[in-house]
């Protein structure tokens, strides 16, 4: 039965949001969502509801891009043996791929090396010694290499010149290579800091194909080139979570049409494994869908097999690496679960602001995702460590609101070595240090007075706003993904109708929400453990929600995911402080 909620009224809009929406031909809730994330001229408007591979600044505004370069010509024209220096995860495998298939374009004589999860992140022993047996004398990385300052120098020892494309890292210790070419680096000289692996990759590629021209202009063999690599890249920049704006979002925009598009075997092979090949994949397809895939190589195998279906010449050899990659990712499913309830089971009852959990023997491949899972549903940042002997070897994932590589920064002197991103981190720990590293980190938490995070609004909306053609529209603001999440709008005098339901995975609540008469179904997320407090519910809720079109239409044409609900003590404006009171949920 709908049961209608007492009126309720949208706040009165900007006044510059109809003047911007008449001057760009778009609805008043783009405008009002342009605004919101700091669009008002018209022109970057324009510019950024349609991006454009031309606003991609020069590669050679890197440093030391034309010293690296002129070394990859060099050794192209002497015939000199390359080694793409990888990383066993999406980042590292897509950066991989794309260098080999234009080393392959070329006719130059280049092999991939990714080491083991087993020999470590970055140059390990492993890595000096695939140098020393293949006779390589130039090194190319992607997506590691910044800090690797012992092998590095112990590789360039040998006489083969090292040439780093990273993005990880810091300023300190960076390894003496040939060249680093890493936007985070403060003297890099590339305007956009935010580059995935694989970006960094893709932009020494633009610039060995520039290379190739007189007047710096890439040929239309080369341009081809790009344009297919674009799909690799959006595969690369959307699994490491890189932010979606500036050149990662004008990059990912471009790549899933040409990931829709591509006729690589390989890629065609995964859309087919990941149940993609009857519809254009997104950006949550390659988070949810078909990064797992290729992720689960590293994790369960060796990356090298990710790196043969990307590069198989056909598609019967290609499906075949496939079904291998379906296994692994089958396997990877199994041994997390049971992780996961052996972490949760040592995590229940902890009162520390930043959950250490350690085991002997635990599966490597697995401990990122299952420290994911307990940060997202404890809310706390999760590092998982195992042991093998003395040493630890961990994964750790925070909720946003806390930074997990500066966290560890400040532990350095417990740990062997750390590394990552504010989100996701590395490390390596001796057994006798990991009770002492243990108070120290979360001293660190409480030091940074980590609170719950204010969830970024675009504005107040209200129910009646919403159709299927205006919510398409929207998604001319993506690619959507970390640094530009989907609309999301706060609304109040908010109805819960009927009664929730866990949804299949048990995770999240199925709910159908109100207002105005206005009935439209809703999913909380990872709201199933809260189901006796949203059952109970029979007041009218605040909440904080993203709007969608439903792709089955089962339950009508628009859906909403609600990221936060609470109720209200009483009657006021709905903004972010009061919406970051009373919460009942998540």
């Amino acid at each position: 039965m709908t049961q209608e909620c007492s009126p309720t009224s949208v706040p009165e809009p900007d006044p510059r949001e109809r003047a911007i929406a008449h001057t760009v031909g778009q609805p008043d809730l783009m405008a009002r969502i342009l605004l919101a994330r700091g669009f008002e001229d018209p022109q970057k408007i324009r510019a950024h509801l349609a991006p454009s591979l031309r606003s991609l600044h020069d590669p050679f505004s890197f440093a030391q891009m034309e010293k690296a370069v002129d070394r990859i010509r060099k050794a192209i024209s002497d015939n000199e043996r390359i080694l793409i220096h990888g990383d066993y995860d999406v980042d590292g495998i897509t950066g991989t791929v794309l260098l080999l298939k234009l080393f392959a374009l070329i006719g130059a004589d280049a092999k991939p090396f990714i080491p083991t999860r087993r020999d470590g992140y970055s140059f390990t022993e492993a890595s000096v010694r695939a140098v020393k047996e293949g006779n390589f004398t130039v090194c190319i990385s992607v997506d590691n290499g910044t800090n690797a300052c012992r092998h590095i120098d112990q590789i360039q020892a040998l006489g083969c010149d090292v040439i780093v494309t990273d993005h990880h890292g810091t300023t300190d210790n960076v390894a003496a290579a040939f060249a680093v070419l890493n936007p985070r680096l403060h003297d890099a000289g590339y305007p956009d800091r935010e580059l995935a692996g694989v970006g960094v990759a893709f932009r020494l590629a633009s610039a060995i194909a520039k290379s190739f021209s007189q007047t710096r202009s890439i040929s239309a063999e080369f341009r081809e080139f790009l344009l297919d690599c674009m799909a690799l890249v959006a595969l690369g920049t959307v699994a490491d979570v890189a932010p979606l704006r500036g050149e990662n979002r004008i990059m990912t925009f471009h790549g899933l049409r040409a990931l829709a598009a591509s006729r690589n075997p390989g890629i065609r092979a995964l859309l087919d494994s990941a149940g993609l090949s009857n519809r254009s994949p997104d950006a949550e397809d390659i988070a949810f869908r078909i990064a797992p895939l290729i992720n689960a190589a590293g994790r369960m195998g060796s990356a090298l097999e990710a790196v043969t279906l990307l590069t198989a010449d056909g598609y019967s050899e290609a499906q075949e690496a496939a079904k291998a990659l379906e296994k692994h990712n089958r396997n990877r499913r199994q041994v997390e679960k049971e992780l996961l309830e052996l972490a949760r089971a040592q995590a229940t009852g902890s009162e520390d602001s930043v959950l250490v959990l350690s085991g002997d023997g635990w599966h490597s491949g697995v401990m990122g995702i299952v420290a994911a899972r307990l940060a997202e549903t404890m809310h706390k940042p999760t590092l998982l460590i195992s042991f093998d002997g003395d040493l630890g070897r961990g994964s750790g994932r925070t909720p946003a609101g806390f930074h997990l590589r500066e966290a560890l920064h400040a532990c350095k002197e417990h740990l062997v070595q750390y590394g990552g991103h504010a989100a996701a981190a590395g490390l390596e720990i001796e057994k006798p240090k990991l009770e002492a590293f243990k108070q120290k980190i979360n001293q660190v938490a409480d030091e940074m007075n980590r609170s719950r995070p204010t969830i970024p609004i675009d504005g107040h909306a209200g129910f009646s706003e919403f159709e299927p053609h205006l919510l398409r529209k929207l998604d001319q603001l993506g690619p959507f993904g970390a640094g530009n999440p989907r609309p999301t709008f706060a609304s109040r005098g908010v109805k819960l109708v009927g009664l929730p339901h866990v949804d299949s995975r048990g995770r999240d609540l199925r709910i159908r929400v109100a207002q105005d008469g206005i009935v439209i179904p809703a999913r909380l997320r990872n709201g199933a453990a809260h189901f006796e407090t949203v059952r109970e519910l029979n007041s009218e809720v605040e909440i904080i929600y993203t709007p969608r079109v439903s792709r089955r239409g089962e339950d009508g044409p628009i859906e909403i995911y609600i990221l936060q609900l609470r109720q209200p003590r009483e009657a006021r404006d709905l903004d972010q402080e009061s919406l970051a009171e009373d919460l009942i949920l998540p």
